[in-house]
């Protein structure tokens, strides 16, 4: 037998239109029984270009069951709602997932196990982004001791042309030394990513009742940015410490599989300009005064509460993302950004990166050999380590090694240690 449902005191419709945008509220008593739920209305017409819906609920339910139809007599398989753990503590309330629906369809069914005093719908139809998208932003700004770029964006007026999702009235801002790091937990597929970044500001406003969008930055599976709170503005995502942090959302359920390889390479451009920026060592640590822990520089939410975020496929690739930042800083910032002489005498140079065959070493000015290790990303295993003495250039056969990334640590013979990242090129 099915399980126990449902339902029947409507207490509260209340909706709500906005130029581009339309939102609707539906509050209902839950009562398990019988097998078959009332057949609900979705309150909103011209849905466009999807649904997004979340339900809050009263009581100690773990969660509620729902299903979708377009017709109301054909329906989608029974989907459970649980609590989303990003989402703010209500008193006495339970906040569900926000969560994503086909715009053809028009009726709704719940149930739940247990008596549920009342479940309070939210509906949001985000509308096309139809307005001509303004210029990418792009920073622009460079200094001498950081020449990584702030990489192009799209912002707030891009991701919201109506103007209905304004920034909080009176921002808190914070100095940055923790760049955390995020899954949405929704879908990994959209017609109109700009839709779902509209969709997160409704959930986090609307539903939450935070100031504005939670997390300072956001990524699509296209790798496109966009400014959510924008930089140093205190956020909402770090389970209640969010003081000294920078949240970044990788828009996807990363639970299973991993993000596109254009999010990750807009992840380590924006994580690489950061800590570059702060001056913060992208493999480092350093306590967390905010929330007590001694954490990476580069952080997942997990590393910081109770949760799954950024999602059990993706957070085991933290390691080579703080890698691929320290790497980008080192060999790529450094060469297109504006440089510093100096420095540039003071570095560790390695050609061709990547390497198939041959890896080439330069050594500092005024180095004269040292000690070479390599270390595989993933697992920082080292896996050689040569002394080369009194030289300035070394060449390494890394034609054995697997296909990976790596990290290339030089210690020079006055004890100066270095560090930069290669890419085994091919089998």
């Amino acid at each position: 037998m099915r399980a126990n449902l449902l339902i029947l005191v409507f207490l509260l419709i209340c909706t709500a239109v906005q130029a581009q945008s339309t939102r609707a509220t539906l509050a209902l008593r839950v009562i398990p029984q019988g097998e078959d739920g009332e057949v609900l209305a979705i309150p909103l017409q011209n849905i466009t270009p999807f649904l997004a819906w979340s339900v809050v609920w009263a009581g100690d339910a773990p969660g509620l069951w729902v299903r979708f139809s377009a017709d109301g007599r054909e329906w989608l398989p029974w989907s459970f709602c649980e609590p989303d753990l990003h989402a703010a503590e209500l008193p006495d309330r339970t906040v569900g997932q926000l969560r994503f629906e086909d715009a053809s369809l028009r009726f709704f069914q719940l149930r739940s196990d247990v008596d549920v005093a009342e479940a309070v719908f939210h509906f949001y139809s985000p509308g096309p982004t139809t307005l001509p998208s303004a210029p990418d932003e792009i920073s622009g700004e460079l200094t001498a001791a950081c020449p990584c770029p702030l990489p192009a964006f799209k912002n707030r007026a891009d991701w919201c042309p109506a103007g209905n999702c304004p920034p909080a009235a009176n921002p808190a801002f914070t100095s940055v030394t923790h760049l955390i790091v995020h899954h949405s937990a929704t879908s990994n597929t959209a017609s109109d990513w700009a839709a779902v970044v509209r969709s997160f500001w409704d959930f986090h406003v609307n539903v939450n009742g935070w100031a504005d969008i939670g997390y300072n930055w956001l990524i699509d599976p296209n790798g496109v940015l966009y400014q959510g709170r924008s930089d140093n503005v205190l956020g909402a995502h770090f389970c209640g410490a969010n003081g000294q942090t920078m949240g970044v959302c990788v828009i996807g359920n990363f639970t299973t599989v991993t993000p596109t390889a254009a999010a990750l390479d807009q992840l380590r451009n924006l994580l690489a300009w950061k800590a570059c920026n702060v001056g913060v060592d992208p493999l480092g640590m350093m306590l967390h005064p905010n929330s007590g822990l001694n954490l990476f520089h580069i952080s997942g939410h997990r590393d910081g509460c109770s949760t799954e975020c950024p999602g059990n496929a993706f957070y085991p690739m933290l390691p080579t993302t703080r890698l691929a930042v320290a790497g980008y800083i080192d060999n790529v910032c450094s060469i297109t950004g504006v440089e510093d002489q100096n420095s540039q005498e003071d570095r560790l140079r390695i050609y061709p990166n990547p390497a198939g065959d041959l890896l080439t070493i330069e050594l500092p000015a005024g180095a004269r050999g040292g000690m070479v290790e390599i270390v595989q990303a993933s697992s920082g295993i080292r896996l050689r380590r040569e002394w080369h003495d009194a030289v300035e250039t070394i060449s390494l056969s890394v034609a054995a090694l697997p296909a990976g990334l790596y990290q290339l640590r030089f210690r020079s013979t006055d004890g100066q240690e270095r560090r930069a990242v290669f890419i085994k090129q091919g089998p």
